[in-house]
């Protein structure tokens, strides 16, 4: 069994249609949160997430897009994250909303032998902390972890990707496949294929992405940073 989880989407169209071109159909599909946000195309992003995706949880985006409310973005991103917020309300319809409200903060799924947690930020604080499991002590980890009965733990929201495991359990960041912040531009995902667990790259191209951003009717500084990311991958 093969299972592609990738997560901090972002409303990156250019980034899904990517993953089409090196991936066939999986048996099943996780996303850790975070259609939205950020970029150009949240409607048709999420239209792909409702139509495709086997299990998702709700990211900090999806949460403040549907609901109001704050934004779990580092200092440096906020603004951004708020201003683009206004152009993803300007394209959302009532029922996409309504799917976001719905989706679980956290999930537990049992497939190929295998018990997977999703949450988008932390086991414990889904939609307001970051967790750098990475960098954490084992003494954290093991914290952390406390209580989740699974094999495979997966979190997004860093952006970054990872794989770190504590005893038997592995925990998983798959990065961004929208906008990825760890120095290079490559979309990430992860892939869990009969036990065994990996970090794939993907080489495309963002610049019809960033085109796109002088549509969103957002500051020129703005927009720039935006693109700079796209760009940069930071």
């Amino acid at each position: 069994m093969r299972i592609l989880i990738f997560s901090d989407l972002h409303a990156n169209l250019e980034a899904l249609a990517a993953l089409h071109a090196v991936e066939k159909p999986p048996d099943a599909l996780f996303f850790i949160g975070d259609a939205v946000g950020y970029g150009p195309d949240p409607a048709a992003c999420l239209g792909w997430v409702r139509a495709h995706v086997t299990h998702a949880v709700r990211g900090d985006h999806d949460h403040a897009t549907a609901n109001g409310g704050d934004l779990a973005s580092p200092p440096e991103y906020r603004d951004l994250a708020v201003a683009t917020r206004e152009h993803t309300l300007r394209q959302l319809k009532p029922d996409a909303l309504a799917y976001l409200r719905a989706l679980p903060t956290t999930t537990q799924v049992e497939l190929g032998g295998a018990k997977f947690f999703l949450a988008h930020g932390s086991p414990r604080e889904p939609l307001t902390r970051a967790f750098d499991f990475v960098t954490a002590s084992e003494d954290s980890l093991r914290a952390e972890i406390e209580g989740v009965d699974a094999d495979v733990i997966l979190l997004g929201h860093t952006h970054v990707p990872g794989i770190r495991r504590v005893g038997k359990t592995h925990i998983v960041n798959p990065g961004s496949l929208g906008q990825p912040r760890h120095g290079l531009p490559s979309a990430t995902f992860a892939a869990w294929e009969d036990g065994h667990l990996q970090i794939h790259h993907i080489d495309y191209d963002p610049k019809p992405t960033m085109n796109k951003l002088a549509l969103m009717s957002l500051d020129p500084e703005m927009a720039e940073r935006l693109r700079e990311i796209l760009e940069k991958g930071m």
